[in-house]
C-alpha cells in the first residue's frame, strides 16, 4: 500500500480534535455510548478536573462509532466488538517515520488519495483475525483462499456516511470533487499500459475511453488472437516472427 504523503502531523492534529457533541453522531444514541463505555468498547474522555462533564468526540471518534454501530447491527457481541476495537486502533509504523492507531492511518488514506480501504473480520471458531486492507490486496487474499468466512466493513464509506452530515473533509487531494467517471479516466491514465489513450464524448458526457497498448510478449500476443482479446489489432512482423502489437482496448461508461 502506498502513500506519497510523508507527514501526517497536521492530519492526525485535526483529525484528533474533539469537537462533537454526542448529537453529530449519526444514528446512535446517548444510551447506547454510555453502554459502550461501561463495557470497555469505548473510553471515557471527560476530563475529570472539569465542571462540564460532556464528551466530546473526534473525527476519528466518530468514524470508529459509526462502525461499531455497523457491528452492533449485525448482532456482533460487546466482547466481539471491543475486540475488533482494539485491533484496529493498534499501532503501526507508518511512511512518516511515526506510529499511528491503524484506523487513523488508513483514515488518512482515504482522506487522502480517495482510497477504498477495508476492515475485514475472520472465523474459524469465533473472531480469528482483523484485517485493515486496500483493494487489491483484499481481493489478492481472498483470491489465495487466506481469508474464508468473514465480515467486512468499508471504511472509505463509513467516512463518508458518518462524517459527511457533520464534517466539512478538507480537500486535502486534488482528485476531490472529480465525478466517478474522471477519476475511472485517471485510473487508466496511471496504470501506464498504453502508448496512446483517447477519451470519447456523447452528448456532452464522457461516453468511453480508447487506449493503444503496445505489446512485445510473443507468447502472450499469440494467445489475444487465439482468445479474441481485443477490439482492434495491428501486428507486425520480421523474418516471419511477429516482433509488436498494438492492440486498441475500449472501456465504457455505464449509463
Amino acid at each position: 500500500m502506498k502513500s506519497n504523503q510523508q507527514d501526517f502531523t497536521a492530519q492526525s492534529e485535526a483529525i484528533n480534535e474533539p469537537i462533537f457533541e454526542s448529537k453529530a453522531i449519526v444514528g446512535v444514541n446517548r444510551m447506547t455510548l454510555h453502554t459502550w463505555r461501561l463495557k470497555g468498547i469505548l473510553d471515557d474522555k471527560r476530563d475529570v478536573n472539569s465542571t462540564n462533564r460532556y464528551n466530546y468526540y473526534s473525527a476519528i471518534d466518530v468514524i470508529l462509532i459509526g462502525l461499531l454501530n455497523e457491528m452492533k447491527s449485525l448482532r456482533f457481541s460487546h466482547a466481539e466488538m471491543k475486540a475488533c476495537k482494539e485491533a484496529i486502533l493498534a499501532p503501526i509504523l507508518t511512511s512518516d517515520g511515526k506510529e499511528y492507531p491503524a484506523l487513523e492511518y488508513y483514515s488518512f488514506l482515504v482522506l487522502l488519495h480517495n482510497q477504498p480501504i477495508y476492515i475485514v473480520v475472520s472465523y474459524k471458531n469465533n473472531i480469528d483475525a482483523v484485517w485493515m486492507l486496500d483493494e487489491k490486496d483484499y481481493f489478492s487474499k481472498l483470491r489465495t483462499g487466506e481469508i474464508e468466512n468473514h465480515t467486512t466493513f468499508c471504511l472509505h464509506k463509513a467516512i463518508k456516511s458518518n462524517l459527511d452530515p457533520v464534517y466539512n473533509i478538507p480537500e486535502f487531494c486534488k482528485l476531490a470533487g472529480l465525478t466517478d467517471d474522471e477519476l475511472k479516466v485517471i485510473e487508466i491514465i496511471r496504470m501506464k499500459e498504453y502508448k496512446t489513450i483517447r477519451v470519447l464524448k456523447k452528448n456532452g458526457k464522457m461516453d468511453c475511453v480508447e487506449g493503444t497498448e503496445r505489446i512485445e510478449d510473443a507468447e502472450r500476443i499469440e494467445k489475444m488472437l487465439r482468445d479474441g482479446d481485443y477490439q482492434n489489432i495491428e501486428v507486425k512482423q520480421n523474418n516471419d516472427k511477429v516482433t509488436v502489437a498494438h492492440r486498441l482496448v475500449r472501456t465504457d461508461f455505464k449509463r
